[in-house]
Formats: C-alpha cells, sequence, structure tokens
C-alpha cells in the first residue's frame, strides 16, 4: 500500500498546479451564466454609444440666430406694409375731397357747374341756384351743382355734407329730419318744356324716421322752399296741405296751387334717396333716370 501510495519524483515534477486568471474566471463566468461572444459585442458596443452621447459635447439651441431671423422678418413685413399704406392705398377722403369737386354720384346729368358762396353771407347761395334757373337750355336737361363755400380769409372748399347743404339754404325742416340724413346729397336744376326747377336728392340712413320727419316738415316746408317757387304760384295756393300722388310708380306727396299744378313735392327712391322738387315733371325726370341707373 505504501508502495503504491507514493509517486515517483519524475511523475510530481510533470505536473505543475493551475493557476487562476481573470481569463479563466471569465471563461467559469460565461459558461455559468451562458454568455455567448455575441452577447458580450453587442453589450460593448451600447456601452460605447452611450459612452458617446454623455461625454461628447452637448449641441446647443441656435437662440441668437433665430432670434436675428424673426426680428429681420418683422422689419420687412413692417417696411412691406407702411409700403403698401403710403404708396399704393388710395388716399383718404379728406384729401381727395381737398383736391377734388364732389361729382353727381346719384344719377346721370347733362352737365355740371359749381356754385361759389360766401360762409358770411348764405344768402348767395339761394341766390346763385335762383340765377341758374333763368338759363335757357334744350328740353329734359339736367344740371348738377358743386357747391363751394370760401371764408374772408381766402380758404375754400366744397360741401359734401347735406346737413351743412340744408344750414346754409336756412331750411327749418324738423331736427329728426336733420339727423337722418346720411351725408350725400346732390343739388340740380332740371329743364323741361317751359320750365326750369330746383331739385335736391337727399340720402337718408333710416326710412321710417325721414318719412315720419317730412310728414312733420309738410306745414312749413313751403316756406322754406318759397324762393324757388313762382310768385304766382304762391298766390294761387287754396290750401297749404300736402296730397297723396303717384309718380313713376312711385308714391309721392305734392303740393297743388289753386288751378291743380303741382308746384312742390317729394319722393323717397328706393327708401334711400329723398327727392324734393318744384314740379311733377322734374321729379318725374328724377324718377326716371334714377329707375334706369339706380345709385350704387
Amino acid at each position: 500500500m505504501a508502495e503504491e501510495n507514493q509517486q515517483s519524483p519524475s511523475q510530481s515534477r510533470s505536473e505543475l498546479p493551475k493557476i487562476r486568471t481573470f481569463k479563466t474566471d471569465a471563461e467559469i463566468f460565461m459558461r455559468e451564466k451562458k454568455i455567448s461572444q455575441l452577447d458580450i459585442a453587442s453589450g460593448a458596443y451600447i456601452a460605447g454609444k452611450e459612452a458617446d452621447r454623455i461625454f461628447s459635447p452637448q449641441k446647443t439651441f441656435p437662440y441668437k440666430a433665430v432670434a436675428y431671423w424673426v426680428l429681420a422678418a418683422f422689419i420687412i413685413a413692417a417696411a412691406g406694409y407702411f409700403s403698401f399704406e403710403f404708396f399704393f392705398q388710395p388716399a383718404s377722403q379728406e384729401a381727395i375731397r381737398g383736391e377734388e369737386k364732389p361729382i353727381s354720384n346719384f344719377l346721370p346729368v347733362e352737365d355740371q357747374k359749381t356754385v361759389v358762396f360766401s360762409e358770411a353771407n348764405p344768402g348767395d347761395l339761394v341766390g346763385a341756384l335762383i340765377n341758374e334757373r333763368g338759363r335757357n337750355l334744350r328740353f329734359d336737361t339736367v344740371i348738377y351743382f358743386p357747391i363751394k363755400t370760401y371764408k374772408s380769409g381766402g380758404e375754400e372748399k366744397f360741401l359734401y355734407d347735406s346737413r351743412e347743404f340744408v344750414n346754409f339754404l336756412n331750411w327749418r325742416a324738423p331736427k329728426e329730419f336733420s339727423n337722418s340724413l346720411e351725408g350725400d346729397f346732390n343739388a340740380l336744376m332740371v329743364y323741361g318744356q317751359d320750365l326750369r326747377d330746383f331739385a335736391v336728392i337727399l340720402k337718408i340712413k333710416n326710412f321710417e324716421r325721414a318719412l315720419a320727419s317730412l310728414f312733420d316738415w309738410e306745414r312749413t316746408v313751403w316756406m322754406d322752399w318759397k324762393p324757388f317757387l313762382f310768385e304766382e304760384d304762391v298766390k294761387t295756393i287754396s290750401q297749404f296741405s300736402f296730397a297723396d300722388d303717384i309718380i313713376k310708380n312711385n308714391d309721392a306727396r305734392v303740393l297743388k296751387n289753386g288751378v291743380g299744378k303741382i308746384i312742390l313735392g317729394y319722393v323717397i327712391f328706393d327708401y334711400k334717396y329723398v327727392v324734393i322738387s318744384t314740379s311733377r315733371e322734374a321729379l318725374s325726370t328724377i324718377l326716371e333716370r334714377l329707375i334706369a341707373l339706380p345709385p350704387r
């Protein structure tokens, strides 16, 4: 037995003791955990990417560059807007009216003539219009009168507001009627067969209010229009009351003299335009043109 347990010296020298290394430990760990070389390689790749993300310099958002671009875009947009306003927008109504005379924008006319009077003497306006009635023009002619005022200092301006026009004529219309006026108006002279009639077209804001105030004005309107009435017609008025009538298929209110002649009347066309004149023929002529080409 002693001989069997004893090894020869040569055999002991041939078997070296096993040394534990990191490699052997790793191999043992991989076998126990069943980890392949592919798993190790993929893990190393992912770890490297994460390290690059953490330790690489971070890209910051270019706030300054964006701010500069926004500011530049705002400046360009503002410059374009103000350039358009200054160079391409139509001039304001005040600027246009300071240079151009008003036009007959309600109906077509054969001609126009500017009437100028002094604000210090409004009676000159009535006198100038009466003088125009004395002209001898052909039948069915309508003349439009732009109205211009001047002050003692030499300043001149056209009238565009019907309320100013009514005031200068010194009409004593009810206040409600003046309040119902929108502003636009046309002063006209209608020349017919042996007739020369002054007429006005006044644009209104409210039909019911304007009509009610016209009814109220009927009692004294002939006095405001007396300068444009013929003296013989005024003398033969039997009663100063208006009556209903139909002119060109439009409801009208008319004042007649003693022999049944209409010497003053008014119509509200299209619920927007009050037409007043001193004869049936003049109202008919104006209505005919308004019907053929209604105002816009």
